[in-house]
């Protein structure tokens, strides 16, 4: 066996620090010389007693344990297992007598890591303490190694979490940071700035273009605004000033924001830019949300303006209801729930109905649901062209066997599909139905806004036979030059006009104009919203060539 000498135990022992527990006085005296030689601390107890109340006072820095078994009081192995109960890593040395075998199997069952035995020889001793120190020595490195790489990942994670929550273009917060101060401060108010139209700054100069503008708006935002208020950059375009208070103090300073920006041109190189906002002003709770509906609620009226949010605005409600009909309308499509109503459009001059104009209806629990209810959501979520395309599909095979026209409202989502005239003609093909009988209803927004693309496109449709209408003739946005440019085939007046013509001089006047127009381009018009018989008979001596509405019949899934 390989002879340990005392100063190669030393080598391992002399940064570590030991509690040695023996009763007998003489052991304890010359084992207690010898590990003081050894180690760099020793404590000494005289029983378990004593032995576990010095670990308690000392736990931080007692490295190693070694105990006699057999002590009054408290044996070793009970110290050493309510030692473990503390700190379950310790090493534990037993010193035990060749005399006490059921000590020494209780020892091995409790995990003692090793034993010195009575009587005790130094080169035995030795042995194993320098192999213990060894132990002992290596479990630091690794425990200090492990609470290196903990606090390494500690530190990395705090930058991580850094970086999560700072955006390095415009050196603002982000979102996340905002979501924190939130919580942090429960009364606050937020200040949503939204950039108006920088969609058009970045396609006209380049994305880099316009990062250094939204670098320097954050800036121009820092710069302008008190020390304590805090800027967030929570969208591509958009900035939160945070104020740690909830009140309408912000009201002041967003006046002058809103001016000061207005005023402020940003240069970039050689490249001037002016820039305006849309704002929106809210404090908690939930005072995000509640900015960005203000924010929208303005973009309403018009952008470059700011407004308060109010507890009775109506904005969230018509929010909240777009969103239930977009799933609705998915539902419906998905169910084939989305049918057409026929409702009849007649011949002012002979009563006869000529034609039926197919009206989109979602059928919910057995009620025929108006399109009032999910038009403009559809429009919103893009499935207005999906909605035509069932509505055709359905009025051209109603009519497959029939001789009688027919009308389908188009939009500007449905001209803006190239391959919508191929799906009419296809259509026609199918069910053997002529283009001549079918009319087009364009809705307001082609004739107002379309653009010269879908003026087109309505061309090569009546190029191919079809009828083209103009739908609510009249509305704000009705455009008398769009008549002319599309050269339209029928114009159907505005309801709004027609209800009560019967009494209403302005209506009158309105509607003599429209058909005094009409009749000298020599198009025909329809009167819609045609409900009682005094309404048909004004409307008919005005010269209108066709009525429609609930006095000649109410919109039906069949036409019989």
């Amino acid at each position: 066996m390989k002879m340990i000498k005392t100063h190669e135990a030393i080598g391992h022992t002399k940064m570590l620090s030991v509690l040695y527990v023996e009763d007998e006085y003489e052991i304890r005296e010359n084992m207690a010389k010898i590990l003081e030689m050894l180690y760099a601390r020793v404590f000494v107890a005289v029983d378990g007693v004593e032995g576990l109340e010095i670990y308690r006072q000392n736990r931080t820095v007692i490295d190693l344990v070694i105990a006699d078994i057999t002590m009054p009081k408290m044996d070793g192995l009970e110290m050493i297992e309510e030692i473990r109960r503390d700190n379950p890593d310790i090493h534990a040395i037993i010193i035990t007598a060749h005399n006490e075998p059921e000590y020494f199997i209780k020892a091995i069952n409790t995990g003692i890591d090793n034993f010195i035995v009575k009587p005790i020889e130094m080169q035995q001793m030795m042995s194993v303490l320098s192999k213990s120190a060894k132990t002992v020595k290596v479990s630091k490195e690794h425990k200090n190694y492990a609470n290196y790489l903990e606090m390494m990942l500690a530190q990395k994670k705090e930058l991580l979490e850094e970086s999560y929550m700072y955006d390095s273009l415009t050196g603002c917060y982000k979102k996340e940071k905002l979501d924190q101060m939130s919580q942090t401060h429960p009364e606050h108010t937020m200040i949503l700035c939204n950039i108006d139209n920088f969609d058009s700054i970045n396609s006209t100069y380049g994305y880099e273009i316009g990062d250094r503008i939204l670098f320097m708006f954050a800036e121009y935002l820092r710069n302008h605004l008190n020390s304590t208020n805090t800027i967030y950059r929570v969208a591509s375009d958009e900035f939160v000033i945070f104020y740690p208070t909830s009140t309408d103090e912000p009201i002041c300073p967003v006046e002058s924001l809103y001016q000061g920006i207005q005023s402020y041109i940003f240069k970039v190189d050689d490249i001037l830019i002016s820039l305006t906002c849309t704002i929106g002003i809210a404090s908690s709770p939930n005072a995000l949300v509640k900015a960005h509906a203000a924010m929208k609620e303005a973009r309403q009226i018009g952008k470059n303006r700011y407004h308060v949010f109010r507890d009775d605005s109506d904005f969230i409600a018509r929010q909240k209801n777009n969103i239930e009909w977009m799933r609705k309308i998915r539902l419906a499509l998905n169910e084939d729930r989305i049918v057409p109503y026929f409702q009849p459009i007649v011949d002012n001059a002979t009563g006869q109905i000529v034609k039926y104009e197919a009206l989109a209806r979602i059928i919910e629990n057995g009620t025929a649901i108006s399109p009032r209810h999910f038009i403009e959501p559809a429009k919103l979520v893009g499935l207005l062209p999906q909605i035509t395309q069932v509505i055709m599909e359905k009025s051209y095979a109603m009519f497959a066997d029939k001789s009688m026209s027919f009308s389908v409202n188009i939009t500007e989502e449905d001209i803006q599909n190239r391959n919508f005239a191929a799906m009419m003609a296809q259509l026609g093909e199918k069910y053997g139905i002529e283009p001549s009988r079918v009319t087009l209803e364009i809705l307001e927004n082609i004739s107002a806004n379309g653009t010269d693309e879908s003026v087109k496109q309505l061309h090569e449709l009546s190029q191919m036979g079809y009828t083209i209408a103009i739908d609510d003739f009249g509305s704000d946005k009705s455009n008398f030059y769009r008549i002319h440019s599309m050269h339209v085939d029928i114009i159907k007046i505005d309801a709004a006009y027609i209800q009560d013509i019967d009494c209403n001089k302005t209506s009158e006047l309105i509607v003599k104009t429209i058909v005094s127009l009409a009749q000298s381009m020599g198009i025909p018009t329809v009167a819609e919203f045609v409900s009682s018989e005094s309404v048909f008979h004004k409307v008919k001596s005005m010269g209108i060539n066709y009525s429609q509405g609930y006095y000649f019949g109410e919109p039906m899934p069949d036409i019989g």
